[in-house]
């Protein structure tokens, strides 16, 4: 079985996914090791609940498992070799927030997450979710997987005190080696005292083909059209009176409107030069300036930004759609140098919300990456980008005031490189790159014989 496994692995590598036989071949042979495994026990479970640890230190690709409710002695199970993050003894736990109002379940995930970071500052946490192969959609719910130090004993005491406020709106798991090689998961019920309600072996499964991770940014990290945006919004405005604010600003919005002048959006990370250049843009181009997100609402991005991922990406993503009303109207007149626009605003949620490095984002061409179908598109994009050295020098001497993700990018090297990759994968319009490394004069020259090339547009003398 094991020579067969490495035989269809072959098989994943991006470039032979896309072809018509390969996938049929794929889940030809998945399928036969499925047989094998049913065989060995045919009272397996093949419609249980799948969970997904995020890449970490322990596992660089996603980690997936799932209980396995019906044994025997020839029965598939999982020992400490094949989970590493038990491999040395210790106990782990899963905590999955059950269905509910999208809204609330993220502010409630939101919260929880700091608790557990508070409470336990010397546990490794990671982002996890679960679901139904057979409904994904309908199924996926998000999570923390926690793994304490070897020697804390009281860490599941610790959790139950932290957990009891959320009753039965919480799936508690604990695992841990059994007496044998078999790893157990224990499923606990958490209403006025811990009460151990079913113990299962685990076992582990192969990565699916299409990342449940991947689809669940869709529509909760990144937004493709204006009406998914605003109905986060519109559901959370009862709680968030800036989200009332924002809707207010939205005015009727079309992308059928004819412009006389190109737009221009320059994208980049922090300290890459954007408002410099933008700037020298508007100069020479005799161009309307423009920014994501709009000023008309970038009074409440300080309230958006302390808000979860869901919250937060529905406010950037309306703020392009405010934004693509004002760029419409100044095309009218003049041509738009806009700073920053969707890219940005997906480039940071696709990079945060996938963990591990850059294999494991999307694969290229991945729908992800698509512009939306109902936001103005526009003429160029182009992307600056510097080399890191030289892109925190450039930020501590400016002294800049740093986001949240700004500190991110500058203390982690792979997040960097994730967020610029996703830029790059970008397509309809995809970036055209220019190393923003040399001086600013030399970076506007390339920019505008760029713009020449690229847009119908006269140049200032």
């Amino acid at each position: 079985m094991s020579s067969l496994r490495g035989f269809y692995q072959i098989f994943l590598m991006p470039g032979w996914r896309r072809q018509g036989l390969v996938p049929q071949l794929y889940f030809h042979l998945r399928s036969g090791l499925a047989n094998s495994i049913r065989m060995a026990s045919s009272s397996t479970d093949q419609k249980s609940q799948i969970f997904a640890v995020e890449p970490n230190r322990h596992s660089p690709n996603p980690f997936y498992f799932r209980s396995y409710n019906h044994g025997g002695p020839q029965a598939p199970c999982m020992t400490p070799n094949d989970w590493p993050m038990l491999a040395h003894g210790g106990l782990a736990f899963s905590v999955c927030l059950t269905k509910g109002p999208r809204v609330e379940t993220a502010r409630q995930q939101k919260s929880l997450g700091q608790q557990l970071s508070e409470q336990f500052p010397d546990s490794e946490i990671f982002r996890l979710i679960s679901y139904s192969p057979e409904n994904l959609h309908g199924s996926l719910e998000k999570g923390f997987f926690i793994l304490p130090p070897h020697c804390y004993p009281s860490a599941q005491k610790r959790l139950y005190n932290v957990l009891m406020e959320y009753g039965q709106d919480i799936q508690f798991c604990s695992y841990s080696k059994g007496e044998g090689q078999d790893i157990w998961q224990c499923l606990w019920e958490l209403s006025g005292e811990a009460k151990e309600i079913a113990r299962s072996r685990v076992l582990r499964v192969d990565e699916p083909l299409s990342s449940p991770f991947v689809e669940s940014i869709k529509g909760s990290a990144v937004f493709y059209s204006l009406e998914d945006a605003c109905g986060v919004l519109e559901e959370c405005s009862s709680v968030i009176p800036e989200a009332k604010k924002v809707l207010a600003s939205m005015e009727q919005h079309s992308i059928l409107e004819r412009r006389s002048f190109p737009v221009i959006v320059i994208e980049g990370l922090d300290a890459t030069g954007k408002s410099t250049l933008t700037e020298s843009l508007k100069t020479h181009l005799n161009a309307a300036l423009l920014k994501s997100p709009p000023d008309s609402i970038s009074q409440w991005r300080t309230a958006f930004d302390a808000e979860p991922s869901l919250i937060k990406r529905a406010y950037y993503a309306v703020g392009n759609y405010i934004g693509a009303s004002q760029i419409m109207k100044a095309a009218k007149s003049s041509p738009v140098i806009v700073d920053r626009f969707w890219h940005s605003t997906a480039a940071y949620a696709i990079a945060t919300e996938m963990g591990g490095g850059i294999h494991n984002l999307p694969e290229h061409h991945h729908e992800v990456y698509q512009w939306p179908d109902d936001l103005l598109r526009p003429d160029l994009v182009i992307l600056l980008t510097v080399r890191d050295e030289e892109r925190i020098r450039r930020i501590r001497k400016r002294g800049l005031q740093e986001t949240k993700e700004e500190k991110e990018l500058e203390a982690n090297g792979v997040f960097r490189q994730k967020v610029e990759e996703v830029y790059k994968r970008m397509e309809n319009p995809a970036c055209v790159i220019i190393d923003a490394s040399p001086s600013m004069e030399k970076v506007l020259q390339e920019a505008l014989a760029i713009i020449q090339r690229h847009c119908s547009i006269q140049m200032k003398k």
